[in-house]
């Protein structure tokens, strides 16, 4: 499998109850495409509070996979209209979390990877928070 050095630009949004929160990051990781599903995989910041966490972010053109490990465990599947029911563990609590999926786009233009994820959240069965987030993925001519 080749993998290829690529930037990865990620946008979230999140509103609960009329407050609205928003965290923007650029990690550097290595991106590989097998059997007609893309990988990109790259190393967590303090920055989201997440250092020690390594992230894998599988995708096609109708599902995403976003799996992490480490200081944080996570498995969260988003497809038009799925509901996915997983756990979020961290050294310090674990707790169960609910996504339905409202948008799920992905395309491909000059070489950059967009995916928009827009879904509703819920944690450790508490009020849910509408979320977004927007992943551009390219190609790293840095070599980072």
């Amino acid at each position: 499998m080749e993998m290829k050095k690529v930037r990865i630009h990620v946008k979230s949004y999140e509103k609960n109850n009329n407050e609205k929160a928003a965290i923007e990051t650029v990690s550097f990781g290595r991106m590989a495409e097998k059997n007609g599903k893309f990988y990109v995989f790259y190393d967590e910041t303090e920055a989201v509070g997440m250092q020690g966490t390594k992230t894998t972010i599988k995708w096609n053109y109708d599902n995403v996979v976003i799996i992490r490990s480490g200081t944080v465990e996570s498995r969260q599947e988003f497809a038009q209209g799925l509901e996915c029911i997983s756990v979020y563990k961290t050294p310090y609590i674990t707790f169960g979390l609910k996504t339905n999926t409202e948008y799920l786009y992905v395309y491909c233009r000059d070489g950059i990877w967009n995916i928009e994820l827009e879904y509703m959240l819920e944690i450790a069965g508490q009020e849910q928070s509408e979320m977004k987030i927007k992943i551009t993925i390219e190609e790293d001519a840095h070599g980072y």
